[in-house]
């Protein structure tokens, strides 16, 4: 729906998504990674779906990470780390992942080109991913609960 907004069906969308899943699902080479997966696959019907209508696509990848939700789920040491970044890919990340702002506002709100905010984007979730492999000992916020960081106390909650 972030993606999409209010100019498609969005349960059309996903339900076709998993159509098209379940007619592919000898594709899948690791029964693992079948969550990013069928990710992908929603993301393909998506950017199939608003091709169609015409609608502008910009192909932002989506993050390894998620957040923490008001509720006090996700992973803390992800907006710790995202901070500790350069300022440019710390203001980019929390506007794209965090607020869930659209990257061409974002870019226009930075003084960016669509194109440029995209790449800063690109290299800002690269940056962190580093930061959180040598700080955390993890790269994604599902394995955040094996990471450490809250018995060291090193990443606190904000």
């Amino acid at each position: 729906m972030r993606r999409a907004g209010s100019k498609i069906d969005c349960e059309e969308v996903l339900y076709a998504a998993f159509h098209r899943a379940f007619e592919r699902a000898d594709q899948l080479r690791d029964p693992r990674k079948a969550e990013a997966w069928v990710g992908r696959v929603v993301r393909n019907v998506l950017l199939d779906e608003l091709g169609k209508r015409g609608e502008p696509v910009l192909l932002v990848h989506e993050p390894d990470f998620v957040a923490p939700d008001g509720d006090g789920t996700g992973c803390w040491c992800v907006l710790a780390q995202a901070e500790q970044l350069k300022p440019a890919y710390a203001a980019i990340l929390r506007r794209v992942v965090v607020d869930g702002v659209p990257v061409s506002q974002a870019a226009a709100e930075l003084g960016l080109t669509p194109n440029n905010a995209t790449v800063r984007l690109h290299r800002a979730r690269k940056a962190l991913k580093e930061r959180l492999r040598d700080h955390c000992g993890t790269t994604t916020a599902q394995a955040c609960s094996d990471c450490g960081c809250a018995e060291r106390g090193c990443c606190p909650r904000p």
